[in-house]
């Protein structure tokens, strides 16, 4: 509670305006309720289903990860070529003559897998390995016997042109599995540790020293032809940084096809606009390539998934790999009693059974947390039918970092529709991320973070409001400037202190009349309401840094550079209470409030102070916030 205390601090000292007595917990009773009648409806309308499939496993997490839940980074790492030695003696022979070796040579950039290999891969038109296709190899320190199949997605110029196949651990030999009907053989176990049907020597090993291991006795049965350092990208965790592991692995999942043709629809049809424009392109992509959604995650803290098993999870999933087999077949492979029929229920609370030998075993997997993110436009109003829903839904904007896009919006504009049959709203204002002053991403780890409290108290909020609406485009990244933030507390004091100049000249007497004088259409007048309107356009169009830069520009250079000057020797030496001083102040005052109406957005601490000063004389009313130009 500590972190989300000082982030809701943070939220407030940088001026969000919200609306805090509505402020919602993610596992609020009224919340979840909505959420899993989203599931309900999904399971109902066959779109959520239970499968096993090759999945991203984050070994320090512990848990399953979306494709777009992993980052790619360049890290080191190795290309080892590995001879796969032929089975029958004239295929050895035959190699020999070609290739100088009485087997096949596969690089791979992760030896460990190849305990789980069942088939080496080569394009058919490959003339190097054409007379190899359906010939078989044994596959060293496993010594299984595994088929030469033919694939035209190998790219003859990658490695040797020959593609070792682990459809266990890699989701496109996974696909070339499921299209070969080859057998998956599982060895990496959920925490990255090696398992299964391997030599006992390897078990429990991290796969970095089982690769290490495995090197070291392919080097000594002359089976390693040579190992290459590598830089390569390699899919890690989001949030941790961890390399990912592909295991296959039975999860929850979402066919979202029907809702990502939706959105899409609601994007070509200007229903929902994505700004920048070229983040909008993004999403289109997303949605014409959606993949299957896996919305289950192995965390101990989030929204448990509501279905119960009928005996176990574990007899519910077999059944499902093992079509035609019955629980009969069950207890006699495991040798244990079922205690059930592999069935699944929906609901919070477990079934009711007349049978008392039925046990029932809860789902102990989580949501996905965009899975209720994405439903956060309705289910914080209650639902369709309540009278927030019919008062708020759908709303106008919705601001968020550009890197959540296909994690959030996406979600949201897909789930709106599917409930409500309206996208949640109307734009979506895409904010880059506040970088160090390096450019690199702020973390814990590398010490470079910046605590907003820290800026807050030397440079003030509306220094630091003012820096990143300048600098920080659209959509874009922004490294931080303190030299630049430094400069916009001295406009932010310029600010204070002309708005003080002029107060301080307008004595008590002459207030009321200021109060009631009509303004003159000066030039002065006439170039501030054109100012207005500019910035007016530029927030409109969501030019937040020229906005920013031109009321920086015109109140110091056009206001008090120049006009406070003007008026001052106009009205210099004549008596107070004269008319000219009146329409000379009026005037001044007036284009002094409308500069402070057009700033407020950007500055709204400095300029709110000087409105409340105005309202002290009786020169304004109520708070700046409400104004309109």
């Amino acid at each position: 509670m500590q972190n989300a205390d000082n982030a809701r601090t943070q939220e407030k000292n940088i001026g969000l305006s919200a609306d805090y007595s509505r402020e919602f917990f993610t596992l609020d009773p009224k919340l979840t309720k909505i959420i899993y009648e989203t599931f309900y409806k999904m399971y109902e309308d066959g779109m959520v289903y239970r499968d096993k499939r090759i999945v991203n496993i984050c070994p320090n997490c512990k848990t399953a990860l979306a494709d777009i839940d992993t980052d790619h980074e360049e890290r080191r790492g190795i290309f080892a070529y590995i001879i796969y030695p032929f089975v029958n003696e004239e295929d050895k022979k035959l190699a020999k003559e070609k290739f100088g070796v009485e087997g096949i040579t596969v690089a791979t950039t992760r030896p460990e897998t190849m305990l789980g290999d069942t088939a080496v891969a080569v394009n058919p038109n490959d003339p190097r390995y054409k007379e190899f296709v359906g010939k078989k190899v044994l596959l060293p320190i496993a010594n299984r016997e595994i088929p030469i199949i033919a694939e035209e997605e190998v790219d003859l110029e990658t490695g040797t042109g020959a593609l070792k196949v682990t459809p266990a651990h890699s989701p496109v030999d996974f696909e070339i599995g499921k299209r070969q009907g080859l057998e998956i053989v599982n060895v990496i176990d959920e925490e990255g540790k090696m398992t299964g049907n391997i030599p006992d020597r390897f078990k429990g090993m991290g796969t970095t020293d089982c690769s290490k291991a495995l090197c070291g006795e392919l080097s000594e049965l002359g089976l390693l032809v040579k190992i290459e350092n590598i830089k390569h990208e390699v899919a890690v965790c989001e949030r941790c940084g961890t390399p990912i592991e592909p295991v296959i692995s039975n999860q929850w999942y979402a066919n979202v096809e029907s809702l990502a043709k939706k959105a899409l629809e609601a994007l070509h049809n200007g229903d929902v606009k994505v700004i920048p424009e070229g983040q909008q392109k993004a999403l289109e992509f997303f949605y014409e390539n959606i993949q299957p959604w896996c919305i289950s995650r192995q965390l101990w803290w989030g929204q448990r998934i509501p279905v119960w098993y009928s005996g176990s999870k574990k007899l519910h999933d077999w059944l499902n790999e093992n079509e035609g087999k019955t629980v009969e077949d069950f207890e006699k492979e495991f040798n244990v009693k079922a205690n059930g029929t592999g069935e699944i229920k929906l609901g919070e609370e477990m079934p009711d059974s007349s049978n008392p030998g039925v046990s029932w075993e809860q789902e102990s997997d989580m949501f996905d947390t965009w899975f209720s993110s994405g439903q956060v436009p309705f289910s914080t109003l209650g639902g369709p039918g309540s009278n927030d829903y019919e008062k708020y839904y759908p709303t106008q904007m919705m601001i968020h970092a550009r890197d959540i896009l296909f994690w959030w919006t996406a979600r949201m504009i897909m789930f709106g529709l599917y409930k409500t049959g309206e996208v949640p709203y109307s734009t979506v204002l895409l904010t880059g991320m506040i970088l160090a002053s390096d450019g690199s991403k702020m973390s814990k780890s590398k010490g470079n973070g910046i605590e907003p409290n820290d800026v807050f108290q030397k440079y003030g909020a509306d220094a630091l409001r003012l820096w990143y609406y300048s600098d920080a485009l659209p959509g874009s990244n922004a490294p931080l400037r303190e030299e630049k933030i430094k400069g916009n507390r001295n406009f932010v004091n310029k600010i204070w202190n002309a708005s003080r100049f002029i107060l301080m000249n307008i004595e008590d007497e002459e207030i009321e009349k200021i109060q009631g004088k009509e303004i003159t259409e000066t030039n002065r007048v006439m170039a501030t309401k054109e100012h207005i309107k500019k910035v007016s356009l530029n927030i409109d169009k969501y030019q937040l840094n020229l906005g920013a830069e031109n009321i920086r520009e015109f109140f110091w250079h056009e206001l008090c550079d120049k006009w406070i000057e003007e008026i001052k020797g106009e009205i210099k030496d004549q008596p107070i209470d004269s008319d000219l001083r009146i329409e000379k102040l009026s005037e001044l005052l007036w284009l002094l409030k409308e500069n402070l109406k057009i700033m407020h957005p950007f500055v709204p601490f400095v300029t709110e102070a000087v409105w409340q000063e105005l309202v002290k004389l009786g020169l304004a009313e109520g708070v700046l916030m409400v104004e309109q130009i």
